[in-house]
C-alpha cells in the first residue's frame, strides 16, 4: 500500500487521456485524496482489508465487533466444506492481526505494519472467506454466472487462485460476510463529471458499527479513495 496522496497525481497520470478528466475533477470536488494499491489482482483484498483496519485501529467498539467476526470465521469456513488442517494457519494469523490492532498504543503505523509483515495470510485468509460466503450462498447467486456451471466452479476458477481479479460477486461475498460497507467508484470516460458509484451493504443496515470503506476502480484495479471530510 503507498501513502495517501492528493488526487493531483491521478489528473497527472491521464494527462494524455482526456476523456477520464472530467471525472477526475468531479472527484476532487468529493473525494480528498487517494491511497494506491500494488496492481496484482490482489488489489481488492488488500485494499478493503486496509480500509477496514485503518477505521477501526484504535477504536474499542468496531474492533470488538470486527474480532469477533473474524474468530467465527473459521468455522464458518469449515462449514463450507473446508478442512480445519488447511486453513487454521492462516485463520490464526489473521485473529493474531485484529489482535494486533486493538493493542494498546496501536495506531495507523500499525496498520502499515500488520498489511506490509502479513500481506499473503490476509489476502488468501479473504479469499477462503470469500469462496465460503458464495458456496454456502449458491443458490442465491448462481444466477448471476454468466461463463461458468456453479459456484464452485466459478471460485476455484476466480477466488481462490491469488492475483485473480475481484468483481461484483466477490465484493458482495466478503462485505456481507464481516458487515463492512464498501462503496466502489467506478472512474471511466462515460459523459458527464460524476463517477458512478455502488455501494455493498449487508442488509442496508442503518445501525452498522463500521466506516464506509471507499474503492475507487478502474478496470482490473482497485486503490482506497477517501472522502472530503
Amino acid at each position: 500500500m503507498g501513502p495517501r496522496e492528493p488526487l493531483d497525481g491521478l489528473r497527472a497520470q491521464y494527462a494524455s487521456n482526456p476523456g477520464f478528466l472530467p471525472k477526475i475533477d468531479g472527484l476532487g470536488r468529493r473525494f480528498a485524496a487517494i491511497r494506491r494499491t500494488r496492481p496484482d489482482g490482489n488489489c481488492f483484498y488488500r485494499a478493503y482489508l486496509y480500509g477496514i483496519f485503518e477505521a477501526i485501529v484504535g477504536k474499542a467498539a468496531p474492533l470488538t465487533e470486527f474480532a469477533a467476526r473474524a474468530k467465527a470465521s473459521l468455522d464458518f469456513c469449515l462449514g463450507a466444506g473446508y478442512e480445519r488442517v488447511a486453513l487454521e494457519d492462516f485463520h490464526e494469523e489473521f485473529v493474531s492481526c485484529i489482535e494486533r490492532l486493538a493493542a494498546e498504543g496501536a495506531s495507523a503505523s500499525t496498520v502499515d505494519e500488520v498489511v506490509a509483515e502479513c500481506d499473503g495470510f490476509l489476502i488468501c485468509w479473504a479469499r477462503c472467506l470469500t469462496s465460503a460466503y458464495l458456496k454456502i450462498h449458491a443458490e442465491e447467486y448462481v444466477a448471476f454466472l454468466s461463463s461458468h456451471s456453479s459456484i464452485a466452479e466459478f471460485c476455484a476458477q476466480e477466488v481462490d487462485p491469488m492475483q485473480k481479479d475481484a468483481d461484483h460477486l466477490q465484493i458482495v461475498a466478503l462485505s456481507s460476510y464481516f458487515g463492512v460497507p464498501v462503496c466502489v467508484v467506478y472512474l471511466d470516460r462515460s459523459d458527464g463529471d460524476k463517477a458512478a458509484e455502488h455501494v455493498f451493504q449487508e442488509g442496508g443496515k442503518s445501525d452498522c458499527p463500521f466506516e464506509t470503506v471507499h474503492l475507487l476502480y478502474r478496470p482490473g484495479h482497485y486503490d482506497l479513495i477517501y472522502p472530503l471530510r
